[in-house]
């Protein structure tokens, strides 16, 4: 499954990360925090700048979390290329 690593190693740290910085948004690759940002389209830019097409996740930390869904990069429609 895609994201399956990111996913996981979110979950393990949601509680941790929620403490520290409620409502912002964590850009995680692999088992690694790359960093965190004020909004969802400076996480998803950082992100396309440093992997391009790789996968990444882009997670806003709240207890009630959603899923960041961009038809685009969903359809294949966008492709993320490294400045």
């Amino acid at each position: 499954m895609a994201l399956e690593k990111e996913l996981q190693f979110f979950a393990e740290n949601k509680t941790q990360w929620l403490k520290a910085h409620f409502g912002k948004f964590v850009l995680v690759k692999g088992s690694e925090l790359i960093g965190v940002y004020d909004n969802a389209e400076t996480a998803l830019t950082e992100g396309a700048k440093k992997f391009g097409a790789e996968s990444f996740l882009v997670r806003q930390l709240n207890p009630e979390e959603k899923d960041i869904y961009i038809p685009a990069l969903a359809l294949g429609l966008l492709h993320a290329h490294p400045a």
